[in-house]
């Protein structure tokens, strides 16, 4: 899945994207390490819609990556993305083996771009033949103006054994219109970075949360095959690897023997100074893939009928009937289990006991859940046999900072529209704080910024609290 050129240096390609842009998840195809005398080097992608629109789901496929001069391919295969849950998060694609020598543009060609999107404005929004009237939910294809820009870089210079890296910023902002059209070349910029980590210190964190069921081990080299509905990831287990919430029966350390094939597992994954993708943080969701997990960000509920709505956001296998952006309706009943995630900053856990997940009062719009899907569900009704609450990803601008709270204002539609005018976000000593991809300390974030949060969000007697593992302040 690597393409290989003789004496060269690597070439990650990694992949970021939002509402306001994002400098931190990576979605990874497949690595492999660097020839001898070779370095690596990385391509990683960042993300103005209309007021009181909120993007749901943002999708789209990134099918080519090609460095000149030379027409060196960065991309092994077509890559479909989901972008707004990249608000706080990178997204590795792969690892490319490229001649040493200098390179000075990038050619991006994109396909398919979907949006979904809660219309919260006075009036009709029409997008081509679609027409998506007030307060509905639609999904429709963006009238794209271009799906293919080439970026001029300044001179990149590739050495053996030197790494670099390309972040390609594709900003939901910039790229959409008022009218909600598409365009790639005016929402797409490419900035350079040095992918240097040291060999002893901490790996560069490529992607977050990535949710799939384990397909194949191969216990002599320690990696196995992880998979869910958009992509197919090769990983590593070495000994930064940390392991959590399995059950003891299966593991009481840190080890390869902790998985087993079929179990669905939430996974970070790292990149090592030899360009080699490691699961960094494996987090133990299921024994078994029998039930898909289908994470999703709710929309609406419905305490009478025992349901609520969602927007799928991802799937840890592909499901009949039911596609990335899609609206779903989740059905529980008396009986269903309503848990919170194990939550956690990089490999620290954070504290949540200041609020509760545990029944279906504790449900709000703007949550993001995963749903374990009976098997007898069927396309969009989705019967569930366990609700969990997972990350949300939110920007939105600080109103006021009281240590060691940030008050956010500004929210989403999706918020507003549904009376909920402000969100705390509770950061605590294991938050990731960061700004231009610097990390900072509480006191230096700025009132009136605008940030992007991730972490549960939380029902407390009808206000929103939002217990953060990283806070990104935009550009």
């Amino acid at each position: 899945m690597v393409r290989i050129r003789p004496r060269g240096a690597i070439v990650l390609l990694i992949l970021c994207a939002g509402l306001a842009g994002c400098r931190a998840n990576i979605n990874l195809f497949s690595s492999q390490p660097p020839l001898s005398g070779s370095a690596p080097v990385v391509l990683a992608l960042t993300d103005s819609p209309p007021t009181n629109v909120s993007i749901l789901s943002a999708e789209v496929t990134l099918t080519g990556a090609t460095l000149n001069p030379g027409n060196v391919p960065l991309l092994a295969s077509p890559a479909t993305l989901e972008l707004t849950r990249l608000q706080t998060d990178f997204a590795y694609l792969s690892t490319t083996s490229v001649d040493a020598g200098s390179y000075t543009s990038l050619a991006l060609t994109f396909a398919n771009p979907s949006l979904t999107i809660e219309n919260d404005t006075a009036s009709p929004i029409v997008s081509g033949t679609t027409t998506c009237p007030v307060g509905a939910i639609c999904t429709f294809a963006p009238i794209s103006a271009n799906l293919s820009t080439t970026i001029t870089l300044p001179t990149l210079i590739i050495s053996a054994n030197t790494g670099a890296g390309l972040l390609l910023d594709v900003k939901l902002d910039d790229l959409l219109s008022s009218t909600l059209g598409a365009d790639f070349k005016s929402g797409t910029t490419v900035s350079q970075f040095t992918f240097t980590p040291a060999i002893s210190g901490p790996l560069l964190v490529a992607a977050e949360d990535v949710v799939g069921q384990v397909t194949s081990m191969d216990t002599v080299h320690n990696t196995f095959s992880f998979q869910n509905a958009t992509r197919l990831f090769s990983l590593t287990v070495d000994n930064t690897t940390t392991f959590l919430q399995f059950p003891p029966s299966l593991c009481t350390t840190s080890v390869f023997t902790c998985l087993r094939d079929g179990q669905i597992l939430s996974v970070d994954i790292g990149i090592r100074s030899d360009g080699i993708a490691v699961a960094r943080n494996v987090l133990f969701e299921d024994g078994d893939s029998s039930d898909t997990e289908v994470e999703g960000i709710i929309t609406g509920t419905n305490a009478g009928l025992q349901q609520f709505t969602i927007v799928t956001l991802a799937e840890s296998a592909t499901i009949s009937g039911l596609n990335i952006g899609d609206t779903a309706t989740v059905q529980y009943t008396p009986v269903t289990p309503f848990n919170l995630d194990f939550t956690h900053a990089d490999n620290a856990q954070v504290d949540t006991s200041c609020c509760i997940f545990g029944a279906p009062t504790d449900l709000s719009v703007g949550q993001q859940v995963s749903v374990r899907r009976n098997s007898i569900s069927s396309g969009n009704l989705i019967n569930a046999d366990r609700v969990r609450l997972r990350s949300s990803r939110i920007t939105a601008t600080v109103q006021t900072i009281g240590a060691p709270s940030i008050f956010l204002y500004n929210l989403p539609s999706l918020f507003s529209g549904h009376s909920i005018t402000q969100i705390q976000a509770q950061t605590s000593a294991q938050t990731i704080l960061s700004e231009n991809g610097v990390a900072i300390i509480f006191t230096q974030i700025p009132i009136s910024s605008v940030v992007s949060v991730r972490g549960p969000l939380f029902n407390v007697s009808g206000a929103r609290t939002l217990v953060a593992t990283k806070v990104i302040v935009k550009p």
